[in-house]
């Protein structure tokens, strides 16, 4: 793992805790990637997006803090399917924009609906990655990974 990538699940459990929450989600990994130098960081940046209407959202459910933060059953799938994001585009370690790429192709991520809500999908996120790094794609692994059907069968872990 990346060390932008640690140090932005380590933000997410900050978060977490600023938001009164008592686990750890792909939410709140979204909002932890505005407070660091990353391309999805870039990216949403570019679209202005605060991601204020989320962190309403998520504030308005009253939880008590808890010492323990756990991520949910979602974004724990989301990160172990970072790794093959990151094989599909050649690269060594997984990035912020990896995770990014597993939200929006898995059905199941609250994030990645959030994200398809506001008019991001895995093809305009990923077109948007190649405007800020040169990336090139396994096209055959890319096709497993940007269908969020056959994501959402567990493919990838096959794969």
């Amino acid at each position: 793992m990346g060390s932008e990538l640690e140090k932005i699940i380590a933000n997410s459990r900050l978060v977490a805790i600023d938001l009164n929450s008592e686990y750890i989600s792909s939410f709140h990994f979204l909002i932890a990637t505005l407070q660091s130098d990353n391309i999805a960081q870039k990216i949403f940046k570019s679209y202005d997006w605060k991601f204020q209407n989320l962190i309403e959202l998520l504030k308005s459910d009253d939880k008590k803090i808890v010492a323990d933060y756990y991520l949910t059953k979602e974004f724990d799938a989301i990160l172990r399917n970072g790794l093959f994001y990151a094989r599909i585009y050649s690269d060594i370690k997984v990035n912020p924009e990896h995770i990014i790429l597993a939200m929006l192709a898995n059905k199941n991520s609250y994030a990645g609906n959030y994200l398809n809500e506001i008019d991001m999908d895995y093809f305009k996120f990923k077109k948007e990655c190649e405007k800020i790094r040169s990336i090139k794609s396994n096209k055959f692994l890319e096709f497993f990974g940007s269908s969020k059907r056959l994501v959402s069968l567990g493919l990838l872990s096959i794969i």
